[in-house]
């Protein structure tokens, strides 16, 4: 059925966003049918198909000023005929069209509700990130479904075409589904610059290296579900990347719904921006679980708030017991005396804690806590952080010793390490008096600056939770990322707007380089992120 009169920049602004988003999902549907199939996947063609669909509907529209569910069936059933003339692929055509008609049903009319970015200056800063934004993420979906398209990848160096953290994912999956090995054995793992892993990886990586599995048991529930679905890892990460695309675009809008009014539409005009950040563009282009760890947590606690409790404390607990540094979160919960939402996320971690010994056995557990836990705990595990370049991305509390020492400090290597594991111990302590100070007998608030304060209280804490580990690159800032944007969506006065944007830069700042006065700007850096991180936590303190 057609729909009225639709505005045509909403329409357009709505449509750029699809253009986002369709080479993404599409991809990952398609790449995991052809693992069924064994039919040949091309991912470029499918690539260009979904921009082709999505960009014939959304210009149809914009002529109509009105959507007709048959044009997208149509744009759709286009994309699907030439794929199949340039694959010969019957079955991934189809699911081609199928996906992008029903993409395109379900969006255009939403696209009808875009937020529409005011001013001239902010209008084309906008349409410049969308181009940018366009340009990365199509190729970016070329190379999660085929890593040989290395044109695809976000640097032509061995290890950034090469590495892949989902890798670790789901051979701790398959290594636990067989119980004859220990998951966490780091010779399983190598990079571009070794001559190859030590012991034979339990799955087809293709051209990429093995990561080292560095998460609890309970997590690999969700790899394991992946398995379930199809062995062919290159269709996993390519599915991987679309969930990754899903939760993130999801949860941000959800949070930009809360914060409502004006703060609502910039938030949401701003995701584009928050997505093509360095730490989350590289984390997504990795696989790494830490984009989707941040965002469950935060849309947890957002349930939590609105008083779907039992929902939010399942959500939570399964963050928790994945990733274990959001745990600060249930401090948060404590001190703000929601008594109900901490004793049923104990009780789901507990769930989660026996669902994943029914499915892989005590090995897991066992390898976890008498072999992973104490080298974790130690730094063992990451002994390759004397390193200098290691050294320099990593923004743990753990690494300033070995960062203090490229800056000129006489300690030893032996000295680093010790003082290390002091610091790391006594941070956790400073850790715990912030979340309860950042919760003590918080309400909820009811305004989008209030609600916009209490985002950035969990992301804050999420921040600082990360930075606990030995070795937190720079992907632990996601949560700043996230935290700022929107309170600069919700800002009252310019100046405000100007100061986070200029802290939103400055932390970001990564000099892939090990001198003496680079190793001085890094700490002053990782010292505002600190500082950053901890401003957001207790800022609820000021407002209430």
């Amino acid at each position: 059925m057609s729909t009225g009169s639709v505005s045509r920049p909403r329409l357009f602004v709505g449509g750029v966003m699809l253009l986002l988003l369709a080479p993404i999902l599409v991809q990952g549907l398609v790449r995991l049918l052809s693992s069924w199939t064994g039919e040949p996947h091309l991912a470029l063609p499918v690539t260009l198909a979904a921009l082709l669909a999505v960009a014939l509907a959304t210009a149809v529209a914009l002529v109509r000023r009105a959507f007709h569910p048959l044009v997208a069936w149509a744009a759709g059933g286009l994309a699907g005929g030439l794929l199949l003339v340039l694959t010969g692929a019957p079955l991934a055509a189809l699911a081609t069209a199928a996906s992008l008609g029903g993409l395109l049903v379900l969006g255009l009319p939403l696209a009808a509700r875009a937020p529409l970015p005011r001013g001239r200056i902010t209008a084309a800063l906008w349409a410049l990130l969308a181009a940018i934004g366009l340009l990365q993420f199509a190729r970016m979906s070329v190379f999660m479904a085929d890593p040989t398209q290395r044109w695809g990848a976000l640097a032509d160096a061995e290890f950034i075409s090469r590495h892949s953290c989902l890798t670790s994912y789901v051979h701790g999956a398959e290594l636990a589904r067989r119980g004859d090995a220990n998951i966490y054995d780091d010779r399983y793992g190598f990079e571009p610059a070794a001559p190859g892993p030590e012991l034979p990886s339990a799955i087809d990586i293709g051209p990429l290296t093995m990561d080292t599995y560095e998460y609890p048991p309970q997590f690999l529930a969700l790899p394991r579900l992946m398995l379930a679905l199809t062995s062919d890892f290159m269709a996993i990460r390519a599915l991987w990347f679309a969930l990754t695309a899903v939760v993130f675009v999801g949860v941000s809008l959800a949070l930009a719904r809360w914060l409502g009014g004006e703060a609502e539409r910039r938030a949401r005009l701003l995701v584009i921006a928050i997505g093509l950040s360095p730490p989350l563009l590289i984390t997504a282009y990795f696989g790494n679980f830490q984009i989707m760890a941040m965002a469950l947590s935060a849309l947890a606690m957002l349930a939590i708030v609105q008083g779907r409790t039992r929902s939010g404390a399942a959500l939570l607990a399964f963050v928790i017991s994945a990733k274990i540094f959001p745990g600060i979160l249930g401090v948060w919960l404590l001190a703000s005396r929601r008594w109900a939402a901490a004793a049923w996320t104990v009780l789901f971690a507990g769930l989660y804690a026996l669902l994943a010994l029914l499915l892989f056995g005590a090995r897991p557990y066992e390898d976890f806590l008498g072999y992973h836990l104490p080298r974790l705990a130690s730094g063992e595990t990451f002994a390759f952080l004397s390193q200098p370049l290691p050294s320099m991305s990593n923004l743990g509390v753990f690494g300033v010793p070995f960062k203090a020492r490229i800056a000129g400090w006489g300690g030893s290597e032996a000295d680093a390490w010790a003082l290390a594991r002091q610091l790391a111990w006594g941070y956790t302590l400073v850790l715990f008096v912030v979340a309860v100070s950042s919760g003590w007998r918080r309400p909820a608030p009811t305004t989008p600056r209030g609600r916009a304060v209490m985002l950035g209280e969990w992301f804050g804490l999420l921040a600082l939770g990360a930075m606990r580990s030995p070795f937190a690159p720079p992907e632990a800032i996601i949560p700043l990322v996230w935290a700022l944007a929107f309170r600069a969506a919700a800002a009252e006065r310019r100046r405000e707007v100007v100061a986070v944007v200029a802290v939103w830069i400055a932390i970001m700042i990564m000099i892939p380089s090990a001198t003496q006065p680079v190793a001085i700007l890094a700490l002053v850096v990782q010292a505002l992120v600190y500082a950053a991180a901890l401003w957001l936590a207790l800022a609820g303190r000021k407002s209430t």
